[in-house]
């Protein structure tokens, strides 16, 4: 591990206040203040983002750093996985395995042979090429749709992904905004932040949860916050389900429309839980670990551990 850099834009405010008080003028508001001002290399796969505090309260700790960088690695380790298996299906023709049938029935609400919306014209599994085939909306071109996205998860992950600490016991900026630490949510996992707020004089003016479809590179929202606190203890897999989960929101602008652990997961229909970030999240821990994994409503709050494969 590196020890880390303080962050370009800190250092920019602070070079501009040093030469500002050596001539002795004025000193303005720093407009973009942020909350963390340290930026750390964890590995190929990771950056994080994190205040730094002075070295006598050791945070964040390695525990805290190791946890976010084994769950980064998973992550990554699974999307390829996953992306593999979806490829093999719809680029190789291979057949539907029986646990890629119950993990789309699951998750995805995709059940074999059954009417869904989306006005599919078949749900038959495994159907032969034809020429109606290539367009026409079957089960086949709602794979094709899911695996589009596993196959952008699997890249970006893979090739590094930036995680900002959430650190709500201490956190007094939010979203761009002065934010009382003590009306925090502690019990938050992860989020995407929404885009930062404008002030307009006296006014603060909130600006729209999701950014405009023409922003490129994936910041249509802001970045992927975590608690390295909280998840310091979780397992790997479960450390990297939250990744997978909060990156469909980035790079998608997916909807929590329910998570798998409610009873309202169930009764999506299918156009739901293809905008919903728990159903990939779930199905790809589900196909790297080889059967069928869902949190019930007694884990809430947990570490849940999902599988021990390595």
């Amino acid at each position: 591990m590196t020890a880390g850099f303080t962050k370009p834009t800190t250092l920019l405010r602070n070079a501009e206040v040093g030469v500002r008080n050596l001539v002795g003028a004025h000193v303005p508001a720093d407009s973009r203040r942020g909350f963390t001002d340290h930026m750390e290399v964890m590995s190929s796969k990771l950056v994080l983002g994190y205040k730094k505090y002075p070295t006598a309260t050791n945070y964040p700790t390695d525990a805290m750093k190791n946890a976010a960088t084994a769950g980064a690695a998973k992550a990554a380790t699974i999307m390829r996985k996953v992306n593999d298996e979806f490829a093999g299906i719809l680029m190789l023709r291979s057949k539907e395995s029986t646990l890629m049938q119950q993990v789309l029935a699951t998750h995805f609400h995709l059940r074999a042979g059954e009417a869904t919306d989306l006005n599919l014209k078949s749900n038959v599994v495994n159907k032969g090429i034809g020429l109606k085939a290539i367009v026409e909306k079957d089960r086949r071109w709602v794979l094709e749709k899911i695996r589009q996205k596993m196959l952008s998860l699997s890249f970006h992950l893979n090739t590094g992904i930036y995680l900002v600490d959430i650190d709500s016991s201490r956190r007094d900026i939010k979203a761009g905004r002065v934010f009382n630490p003590a009306n925090a949510d502690q019990s938050t996992e992860a989020s995407v932040s929404a885009q930062k707020a404008t002030i307009d004089d006296t006014t603060w003016r909130a600006t729209s949860y999701k950014w405009h479809d023409n922003t490129i590179g994936g910041y249509r929202h802001g970045e992927i916050h975590v608690s390295l606190d909280r998840l310091k203890n979780y397992t790997p897999i479960s450390y990297a389900r939250i990744i997978i989960h909060e990156a469909t929101h980035k790079y998608f602008n997916t909807d929590d429309e329910a998570y798998a652990h409610e009873g309202t997961y169930a009764g999506l229909n299918l156009s739901q839980t293809l905008n919903n970030a728990d159903s990939y999240a779930w199905a790809a821990v589900s196909l790297y670990c080889g059967s069928v994994k869902m949190g019930a409503v007694a884990d809430y709050g947990n570490d849940w551990a999902a599988c021990s494969k390595p």
